[in-house]
């Protein structure tokens, strides 16, 4: 047996590879460079309880803050604690991504979720990664970083107030709600990423659809174009907002005359075939 995950912040897929069939799991996701290993052991055991972890024979964890160091450890911890013969593998999740656009292939992967990331992906690695450097400082083009300018757009008087009052009915919200969240809950980058259906159920109105490309040509700027020889190289994008948006990605894409080969929301599936066809 065989367990792949793929983990992000707030949510963690799992696939289970016994022989030619591979079942599928939704547990809770956590960042080890925040998390503490209690926590780590709990979400991972929860997740897995009915597997019988006598069977798992390979582990191979993509995780967001798998970073190299205590943060990876504490995973590889957790996950031998609960499968003591099992052999373990740790990387982080923008080589996840990696391998799940391109396999055995060259290419610059992307993600587009709630944070954002970029690298080189060369022979099943990543040689050369663009930092994310978080919510606060980097992040362009993630979900966060779209619901900020939303919120800054709404409330600094770029949207007429009708379009406020829009964005407060069917968002839920007003601005003493949109405070709190930014400044007081646990994760501010979770809470601004939770207006990206409404941009995308506005997308067709052309101040929305300008959020968005100034958003994704500044993590090309930021990150893509950092790259040395970017243009050479196939160019790969997996995450919601990605696939929420992909012709507006598209459209930056061709303004840099790159060409994206492949959009994907979640890594896991592919992930799974890949692991599975090379475990024969």
């Amino acid at each position: 047996m065989i367990l792949i995950a793929d983990c992000g912040t707030t949510k963690c897929d799992w696939a289970v590879v016994e022989g030619e069939e591979i079942t599928y799991i939704n547990g809770v996701g956590f960042n080890p460079v925040h998390a503490e290993s209690d926590y780590i052991y709990k979400c991972i055991k929860d997740a897995l309880a009915t597997i019988d972890a006598t069977k798992v024979e390979s582990v191979y964890f993509y995780g967001a803050g798998c970073l190299p160091g205590n943060p990876a450890q504490r995973v590889e911890n957790a996950l031998k604690k609960l499968f003591a013969n099992a052999s373990v593998a740790i990387n982080d999740d923008l080589t996840g991504a990696g391998t799940a656009l391109f396999k055995n292939d060259d290419g610059i992967a992307c993600i587009l979720g709630t944070g954002s990331n970029a690298g080189l992906y060369k022979k099943g690695k990543i040689v050369k990664k663009i930092p994310s450097m978080g919510y606060i400082l980097g992040d362009e083009g993630s979900g966060a970083n779209l619901g900020r300018r939303l919120l800054n757009a709404m409330y600094k008087n770029e949207f007429t107030e009708n379009y406020r009052d829009m964005f407060e009915r069917e968002c839920l919200v007003d601005y003493n709600d949109v405070i709190a969240g930014v400044y007081r809950s646990e994760s501010p980058a979770v809470f601004m990423s939770k207006f990206i259906p409404f941009i995308h159920d506005h997308i067709s109105d052309t101040l929305f659809r300008n959020l968005v490309f100034c958003e994704f040509d500044l993590f090309f700027v930021k990150n893509i174009i950092r790259i040395e020889n970017f243009k050479t190289y196939n160019l790969g994008f997996v995450g919601s907002v990605a696939t929420y948006f992909k012709e507006i990605l598209s459209d930056v894409a061709r303004f840099y005359n790159v060409f994206i080969t492949d959009i994907i929301q979640k890594p896991i599936n592919r992930l799974a075939e890949y692991h599975l066809k090379n475990s024969k």
